[in-house]
């Protein structure tokens, strides 16, 4: 039978069109792997790269700090833990709003430096002056608002969003450094703490009858239970109502503490972990059973803690005390405790 020459040529037809297609197909393929592979470059290779070794620069220079220019950076060898006080009794609770009647008492940033085998310690004013980060509704950032520090901690639900705000007020006022990790609780804590160190021994140095009537000026005690919170707490009615004043008192309180806590951790190596598992109903804290011994860890190994406190100015607001810190000094102050220069 006589094959049809139109169908013959329909064939060949199609089998020419499928390979010019075919071939059409591999060449954009190949461009398109070529094009990718230039893209895939700039991503992830050289040109990356030097794009995140400025993008690193840029962060770093917005940590910088400059004395008489010197520049300064945040030290990695410096680890830090914030302790703080909320001005409430009870257990933790979340609050039914994006707000919260709850405001810092004390605020004490601890500083272990590793490489210079140090321990500092610095007490933040509570009616510091400062932008203060402002949550609004689910938590989300609305900007910031100049006030007390103290106030960082009612934004929020009173939980670990309203803590984690403290942490960052802290860290904005010291020009940017990093808290590694915290500790927020209510005031039910301190009394169970400083009985749990074996009490803290102070010399009273300013009439303070009004919390015990033998608290006189000179007088050495050793605080226990109720009377340490107030000693450390109580303002308006003793000695001059300052916090300043009471600063003082915490300053000296916290200085006693922390030495009898190193004799307790030096002779249980699990006293950490079970003092804060003995207030965990006031307690707000970032640490996990690892980071509480890492922090263990340091309170052993680092010698006695020398204290810092902010030089500044307190003056009467419209409502409230208001602390100005010294620039200067505090500049000064966040370099020595947290900085390091840059070579």
């Amino acid at each position: 039978m006589r094959k049809n020459s139109r169908t013959g040529s329909n064939i060949v037809f199609r089998t020419f069109v499928i390979l010019i297609i075919g071939t059409i197909a591999v060449v954009t393929a190949y461009l398109a792997v070529t094009n990718f592979g230039h893209k895939f470059g700039q991503v992830f290779g050289q040109e990356e790269i030097e794009n995140a070794g400025q993008t690193l620069t840029d962060y770093e220079e917005s940590k910088a700090i400059y004395i008489n220019d010197q520049k300064y950076l945040p030290d990695p060898d410096v680890y830090t833990f914030l302790l703080g006080g909320v001005d409430k009794f009870g257990a933790v609770a979340e609050s039914d709003s994006y707000l919260n009647n709850e405001q810092i008492d004390f605020l004490a940033l601890i500083a272990y430096d590793k490489n210079k085998n140090t321990c500092k310690i610095l007490i933040i004013n509570r009616d510091t002056m400062m932008e203060v980060p402002v949550l609004g509704l689910g938590g989300k950032s609305a900007g910031t608002a100049f006030e007390q520090i103290a106030l960082s901690h009612t934004y929020g639900t009173g939980l670990k969003d309203s803590a984690e705000n403290t942490v960052n007020a802290v860290e904005k006022l010291l020009g940017g450094i990093t808290v590694d990790n915290y500790a927020i609780m209510k005031m039910d804590a301190i009394p169970v703490l400083n009985d749990m160190v074996g009490g803290v021994p102070v010399v009273i140095k300013e009439d303070l009858t009004a919390i015990n009537p033998g608290f006189l000026p000179e007088t050495p005690v050793t605080l226990s239970g109720d009377l340490a919170l107030q000693f450390i707490r109580r303002r308006m009615d003793v000695a001059d109502g300052t916090n300043l004043s009471r600063i003082r008192r915490q300053e000296q309180y916290i200085n006693g503490f922390y030495n009898n806590l190193r004799l307790r951790v030096g002779e249980n190596g699990n006293f950490l972990v079970k003092s804060f598992a003995a207030v965990e109903d006031y307690l707000i804290t970032d640490c996990d059973y690892v980071k509480l011994n890492e922090f263990q860890n340091y309170i052993k190994t680092y010698p006695e803690a020398a204290i810092f406190t902010m030089v500044g100015e307190a003056r009467q607001g419209p409502e409230f005390i208001e602390f100005y810190p010294d620039q200067g000094n505090l500049t000064q102050l966040t370099v020595d405790l947290f900085y390091k220069s840059a070579e």
